[in-house]
């Protein structure tokens, strides 16, 4: 297993993540335990929920959200400091919505940030991350609630996810000034399907020294092995079936002539080292120099073993290119006019450096 410090900080955690989002719906609680105890064996630390996993859909709420923190909590008991965990906050956590049940607001941290210790059955939670940004909460009220908990013993680091660039840059920005608790990671959208966040996201944080951790790494399912060119929709119970067509991570989307031909990329390369498209597709982003930590998912333990192999061997450099050329995204302005006008490899560059 290899390690990395999580962004500025001395926090080691192992590159590949255990995602808690299955824990106490489709895997039950002895397959959680099984699973928490065999992530340990290959060298892992690090396992991450949300307060909303479990629910997260209309009318679940009141009964489900919470449910993977619980399993977590059940899975690490006795032996909690074998692991980094992580956890999140900002989603309504009941059915009905009222004030102050949203966001990042002081009232709402306050009350769920101890509601996860909880759940978890821990007295600290190693990584507490803002689940989105709130766009009505100002981020000054945010960073120092979060700091109050830091000064108490109860979060140790804090993160965030879903921010855009200059969220994580405002933040830290705001935390220096103030001598507050800095983010040190986000973690994001990021697939070999869609490497969009390269043009501004990635970046930002690496200019804050902010860890990247990417979820969706196998692109909602496509890069699993499921599908193959000229699939036309999703398969019946597909994750896809929930996200709208309009989402970045859709099948109508995903589903691009590009992504097949990468598809099929990925495949030879399977080949080759004897592997999975779900393996190589996730060991390339570790290589890749963009992402620090990939969360891995599934909806049944064997999908979760089967992604530890990816730890025994490593792609050449010339595939790593391969793959990055194959997948390489369109860019969006302003990169697309820096690309033109400002890099030393444009023919239409005039700079005197």
């Amino acid at each position: 297993m290899e390690y990395c410090n999580l962004g500025h900080s001395g926090l080691q955690v192992s590159r590949l993540g255990l995602g808690a989002i299955p824990f106490g719906t489709s895997l039950d609680q002895k397959d959680c335990s099984n699973l928490v105890d065999a992530f340990y064996e290959i060298g892992g630390n690090l396992i991450d929920t949300s307060n909303i996993y479990g629910g997260g859909l209309i009318g679940s709420n009141t009964k489900m959200a919470g449910t993977s923190e619980s399993a977590v909590g059940k899975a690490v008991k006795g032996k909690r400091d074998r692991y980094i965990i992580a956890t999140k906050g900002y989603w309504l956590m009941e059915d009905e919505v009222r004030p102050n049940s949203i966001g990042l607001s002081r009232a709402y941290l306050a009350k769920n940030i101890e509601a996860s210790l909880k759940r978890l059955g821990t007295d600290y939670i190693d990584l507490y991350q803002c689940h989105v940004w709130d766009f009505y909460t100002p981020v000054d009220e945010t960073l120092k609630v979060l700091d109050n908990f830091v000064r108490a013993g109860k979060i140790r680091y804090t993160g965030v996810s879903n921010w855009d660039g200059w969220h994580v840059v405002k933040a830290n920005n705001y935390a220096k000034q103030y001598g507050l608790t800095p983010i040190i990671s986000n973690q994001i959208w990021y697939t070999l399907v869609d490497r969009v966040s390269e043009n501004s996201i990635i970046p930002a944080c690496r200019d804050q020294e902010v860890s990247i951790i990417a979820w969706g790494a196998l692109g909602q399912g496509f890069l699993t092995g499921k599908y193959s060119r000229g699939d036309k929709e999703p398969a019946p119970k597909s994750r896809f079936k929930t996200v709208k067509d309009t989402e970045m991570s859709s099948f109508r989307i995903l589903a691009s002539k590009k992504n097949w031909d990468l598809l099929d990329l990925i495949i030879d390369i399977a080949k080759k080292h004897n592997s999975s498209i779900p393996n190589v597709s996730i060991k390339w982003l570790l290589q890749s120099g963009n992402c620090d930590i990939v969360l891995l998912g599934g909806s049944k333990i064997q999908q979760y073993l089967e992604n530890f192999n990816l730890i025994n061997y490593k792609l050449s450099d010339d595939e790593v290119e391969k793959l990055r050329n194959a997948s390489e995204p369109e860019p969006t302005y302003p990169i697309s006019f820096y690309n033109l006008f400002c890099r030393r490899e444009s023919k239409f560059y005039r700079g005197l450096r």
